[in-house]
């Protein structure tokens, strides 16, 4: 027997709640736009030959390509706005020139003129966010599969997209019963062990914001009601480098996580183990093998969004 959940607020999180802000933030966002650029290069055939996205880009035969990309790098590197005259002076090149490719990605809602200066947009957000998520699946169905090999538990990888978590890659347990919530399954982002390791990565400022957004409706008996509620299950997960919850966004249902971290130790995404409500002590022995194998895919991403494509430092 297979269980599953509903689509907890799937749809409802789209709209003003789900949104990136309007300029990407500084080296946690730059590290989606790094896996944009390592996919770009593989499959391009090429690679920086500096080694980093911060200096300039040299593939042969794509001069107009290679303007655009370090345009739009030292915006989003800046982590706010910059003039098309410190943009030229700093990758001299033609202030015509800047400008005219300001123009193209402007006509492609990627950055934005905010009074003299310019930005990179949400909309280079929500790319990055998807582009990566894509990649880190990727990366982790393996170790998905290999961690259901030693639990015999559904497994699966989670992602934020702006107030609701997702799951982005999931390979079912081999027990007679078991928990699936399949890929694209979404749910608050304060709620669950997955929604605690998430929020684990943020600022207690920004978690007060999301709560300030969220209406705290009870979506199971456990649901966290309140901000202090939350932040108490936040700080546990922080301190112990996972969490685990039991009934507190589906009835019935219990999860382990971890976080898969990035070169800078952020949290790019998290990886889970769930099952029935009555299986909840014997998941938690599965703890360390967790880890474990989280600690292992954040490892293979590290490399692949830093030393093996587009490594160095990073703003």
């Amino acid at each position: 027997m297979i269980l599953s959940g509903p689509p907890v607020g799937g749809t409802a999180a789209t709209g003003r709640a789900a949104q990136f802000p309007q300029f990407c933030p500084g080296p946690d966002r730059l590290t989606t736009l790094r896996a944009i650029l390592y996919r770009f290069f593989r499959s391009a055939g090429g690679r920086p030959q500096d080694g980093h996205v911060s200096g300039r880009i040299h593939l042969s035969g794509m001069q107009s390509v290679n303007r655009a990309l370090d345009v739009l790098f030292l915006l989003a590197q800046s982590g706010g706005t910059r003039s098309a005259s410190t943009v030229a002076r700093q990758l001299e090149l033609p202030r015509p020139t800047v400008y005219r490719i300001l123009e193209t990605l402007g006509s492609k809602g990627v950055v934005a003129k905010v009074g003299d200066e310019f930005g990179v947009t949400e909309k280079l957000g929500r790319i990055a966010a998807g582009s990566v998520g894509v990649g880190l699946a990727d990366v982790a169905r393996r170790y998905l599969q290999t961690l259901v090999a030693i639990t015999a538990e559904t497994s699966g990888l989670h992602a934020r997209y702006g107030d609701v978590r997702r799951c982005i890659a999931e390979v079912e347990g081999h027990h007679g019963v078991r928990w699936a919530r399949g890929v694209g399954f979404s749910a608050p982002v304060w709620s669950g062990a997955v929604g605690h390791v998430i929020l684990a990565d943020l600022v207690d400022q920004e978690i007060e914001q999301i709560a300030a957004r969220a209406d705290f409706a009870p979506l199971a008996p456990m649901t966290a009601t309140n901000l202090e509620d939350l932040l108490e299950r936040v700080e546990a997960a922080r301190e112990r480098g996972w969490s685990l919850s039991c009934g507190e966004t589906v009835e019935g249902a219990a999860a382990v996580a971890a976080p898969i971290k990035n070169h800078i130790g952020r949290t790019d995404a998290v990886m889970s183990l769930y099952a029935p409500a009555d299986r909840f002590a014997a998941i938690q022995e599965y703890v360390p093998a967790l880890l474990d194998t989280a600690a292992a895919a954040s490892e293979e991403w590290v490399g692949l969004t830093s030393t093996a494509g587009v490594g160095g430092q990073m703003g």
